[in-house]
């Protein structure tokens, strides 16, 4: 009886690590091949699941991979004679994740994966076998000490470069193996609930300004007290409004809402927040109706010039587009489809955008210059050539958050004051 019992116990674990490999390789394939968002993508593949204390590790993993993908690139392509399929290759990655990664015997790790190859149409089970296998205890070589440097840091060679160009090789290894806080970072909502209390109901890690928590913690907390909000933009926000107790607030770029909403809440600002997609405008006026904020939402494309505008602001915000850099721990799949070419025309963009903020501004307001990147073409850079552009306005400071000193996102803020 309980040898019969041990043997159901056995099979239904195996059931269950079954579903569970497969929510991780549905959830990467989305992003992977159809170019998901990573959050869109994990969300679908946890519905799949009843057993909600399987969504830590199915969580784990998936960021994992995306975590360790050019790792996992750099192997396959030195263990494979030609490129997998697209299937093939995504089961390859969990699987080298799990011998490499993941906290289980590497014949386990060896074992699920080809049983999960089993259930992925056209991929041959034989093929990640034995793949695997020589993945044991497997080093590559490098052919030079920036693909050692990309390969060590998980990173593609180019964002590499560009890093160690812009900080040192120190600086950058420093930057790119910073630890930051993995859960979700929330702040207490203005009048609804303080510091203290909110850190004490969710029994997370506390920050400056808020605290780290898993979702399920969340759920303790009243609905409308709590804003999710990474600590970079916390930080950046309280770094816009410095000095500057109220007055007409334009947030040119402001979807989803977050700091249009947040800066409302530290003064008298009477708040616009724009956004070119009308879909986004609708996410705004949700967001702001959940934290019962006062705020006004307007279709505008910031590239192009708003007569309406023109010195009619006291605090004007453009926080551009940007390669997302900064953001690369809390968001690993940023880098999937990257380019170097690409920064080149965000630097158009913010140029253009930031060259229309500046008429945006009254005499005597302030103009705020903000991105998610740590690469100086779109931030120091982006600055200087603005003052030289710009005679009427001068540099108030600037700020760069970086992860292995602030422990958070990287992200730039610049502030120039126009003169009276």
């Amino acid at each position: 009886m309980e040898k019969n019992k041990r043997r159901i116990n056995t099979e239904a674990a195996a059931y269950a690590d079954k579903l569970i490999d497969r929510a991780v390789y549905d959830a990467l394939f989305d992003v992977f091949v159809n170019g998901a968002f990573c959050a869109r993508a994990l969300t679908a593949a946890l519905k799949t699941l009843r057993d909600e204390r399987s969504h830590a590790f199915v969580t784990s993993a998936f960021y994992g991979v995306l975590d360790k993908n050019v790792r996992l690139d750099k192997v396959i392509a030195c263990l494979c004679d030609k490129p997998p399929q697209k299937a093939a290759a995504v089961v390859l990655k969990i699987g080298l994740f799990y011998v490499g990664y993941a906290n289980m015997p590497p014949y386990a790790a060896v074992n699920r994966t080809v049983e999960l190859s089993k259930t992925v149409g056209g991929v041959f089970s034989g093929f990640i076998n034995a793949v695997l296998k020589k993945s044991i205890g497997f080093q590559p070589t490098y052919k030079s000490e920036l693909e050692r440097f990309s390969y060590e840091y998980s990173t593609p060679e180019w964002l590499c470069k560009t890093l160690i160009s812009d900080y040192s090789e120190i600086r950058a290894a420093a930057i790119l193996g910073a630890e930051i806080p993995d859960k979700t970072h929330i702040r207490p909502v203005k009048g609804k609930i303080g510091l203290e209390d909110l850190c004490k109901t969710v029994g997370g890690e506390r920050s400056e300004y808020g605290c780290y928590c898993d979702r399920a913690a969340m759920d303790r907390l009243a609905a409308g007290s709590y804003a999710v909000q990474s600590l970079s933009s916390v930080k950046a926000v309280r770094t816009y409004v410095d000095g500057i107790d109220g007055g007409k607030v334009l947030d040119l770029c402001a979807a989803p809402g977050g700091k249009a909403v947040y800066v409302s809440e530290l003064g008298k600002f009477d708040v616009t927040a724009c956004d070119v997609y009308p879909h986004k405008i609708d996410l705004m006026r949700g967001y702001a109706k959940k934290l019962g904020a006062k705020i006004k939402t307007v279709l505008n494309d910031a590239t192009v010039k708003n007569t309406d505008f023109i010195d009619g602001f006291d605090l004007v915000i453009a926080d551009c587009p940007c390669s997302g850099t900064g953001t690369l721990k809390s968001k690993p799949d940023i880098m999937l489809r990257r380019k170097p070419s690409d920064i080149a025309e965000l630097n158009r963009l913010q140029t253009k955008i930031l060259d229309n903020a500046a008429v945006y501004c009254k005499r005597g307001g302030v103009l705020c210059y903000s991105t998610c990147s740590v690469l100086k073409s779109e931030n120091e850079r982006i600055s200087k050539a603005f003052l030289q552009a710009h005679k009427n306005y001068t540099m108030m400071d600037e700020r760069t958050l970086l992860p292995d000193t602030d422990k958070c996102d990287g992200f730039y803020i610049a502030r120039f004051k126009r003169e009276q």
